[in-house]
This record gives C-alpha cells, structure tokens and sequence, in this order.
C-alpha cells in the first residue's frame, strides 16, 4: 500500500489559510462587540433627589434618593424651632426639592445659635441644691426634653455666650441674672480651659472680661466664669457657690 505524503508546499498552504480563516473569525468578532460596545444609549431615567438635614428627618430615610415626581415628608426633631411640624416637597425635574419648611436650628428666639459647633445657648435660672455648687444642675434635665445632648454652655465663640447672658437678662431669668459658663482655670490660675479640656488662648479669652477681670488671686480659688452685668456684660473670675444661687448657659449639641 502507498501512502500519499503532502510535500512542504501544500503542508505551508493549508496552515496559512487556517491562519487566516481564524484571524478573520477573530477580526469579525472584535468588529461585532467594538460595535456593540459603541453603539449610542438612550435613557429615560428620572431625575433623582438625595434627601438629607441636620434639623429635620426624612421619610425616606435622610441619604435615600427618591425620583423626579415623588413626593417626600419632613419632620422637624424636637430641638428645631419648629420642632414635629411637618412639611411635604416634590422632587423636581432639575433634581431638586420643592421649598420645605426649614427647620431652623434653635427651639426659639430665646436661643442664641452658635455655627462653629452646632450648638444652641440659652440662660436658664438656678436650681436650688443646698450645699452643692449647681451651676451644672440646670442643664442635666434638657436632653430627655429636647432630645439631644445638653451641657453646661462652653465654646470658643465667646461672644455667643454673652449674647444669650444678655437674652436672660433682657427677659429677667432668675433673680440674680449672673450666669456660669463652662469655662474656667481648675488647674493653674488664668490657664482657662472648655470644660471638655479644650485650651483657651488667653489673648483671645481677655477682650471678654469685664474690667478688673481676670481677678483671682495666687491661691486659684476663684475657678470658674461667671457671664453677666457687672457694670458692663462680660465675664468674670467666680468661684461655684453652693446652694444654686447663679443660674447657668446651657447648651443643646445640635449634630455630633
């Protein structure tokens, strides 16, 4: 029996022209998914509008989006100057909330707002404890009727703290219409601190005494700020008087 052999010519042949029909098969495919790939896309999605306030909550919940022509409720919390109102908007065609009732940040005008913390400050009068310094007394029971946390009022904004001083005066808050502040020097004579440790800069602290002021003595026995009309409203080196007799700033942390 013979056996054909291919001689190199027809074996270099039939080679190249499965190279070819393969690369041509491969060509073809890259060519149909380039095409598919480039093809141009037409959407009809809806605008979108993320939902989101420090002083009010959303429904749906606050980071949520909802679409052009939904319809969103707002719920001012209980610190808001309009705390429980609630206000509806419609998301738009721009992708924006129709205008909703702002729920402005402090419960009412007796408040004074402070932007660089996000707190509200406001005079209230001193609760009597005999035998105890109470200037943190006043402050402890606001937060179960505002719902958020409350503190013995302290910032860097001093200012603030003297215009919700002259509010309580203005309104005649307590008998004395002298007010601590969480400021004070605990540890070293004229070291003011916040009363959650921040450093106060002394030349920054010293426009806002009234004159003679700072005034204690080498012993540090005055250690706390009292805010008030001294002849002028400012404040003053006091030390903590057992038995409530000086009311107290309060503050409302709005947002954490």
């Amino acid at each position: 029996m013979s056996v054909l052999v291919p001689t190199l010519s027809q074996i270099v042949h039939t080679v190249t022209w499965r190279l070819i029909v393969s690369v041509g098969l491969c060509c073809l495919l890259i060519i149909i998914k380039k095409s598919e790939a480039c093809a141009p896309t037409f959407s009809d999605e809806d605008e979108t509008c993320l939902l989101g306030t420090p002083y009010g909550t959303f429904s749906p919940a606050p980071g949520s989006t909802v679409v052009e022509g939904d319809t969103v409720t707002l719920t001012c919390k209980p610190y808001a100057r309009l705390g429980g109102t609630v206000a509806t908007a419609t998301c738009s065609s721009a992708g924006l909330l129709s205008p909703t009732l702002l729920c402005l940040p402090c419960p009412d005008t007796t408040w004074v707002y402070d932007s660089t913390t996000d707190r509200c400050f406001k005079a209230f009068a001193a609760t009597t404890v005999p035998g105890v310094c109470t200037k943190d007394v006043p402050c402890a029971g606001l937060a179960a009727q505002y719902g958020a946390p409350t503190a013995l009022g302290y910032t860097l904004n001093f200012q603030v703290l003297l215009d919700a001083t002259q509010i309580g005066t203005d309104n005649s808050v307590g008998s004395t219409l002298f007010f601590y502040v969480g400021i004070g020097d605990p540890v070293t004579n004229f070291q003011y601190q916040l009363d959650d440790g921040t450093p106060v800069p002394l030349p920054s602290i010293l426009p806002f005494f009234v004159p003679l002021n700072p005034s204690d003595g080498p012993g540090n026995t005055e250690r706390q700020l009292l805010a008030g009309n001294f002849g002028s409203l400012g404040l003053a080196d006091f030390n903590c008087v057992p038995g409530g007799t000086y009311g107290s700033i309060c503050q409302i942390q709005l947002t954490p």
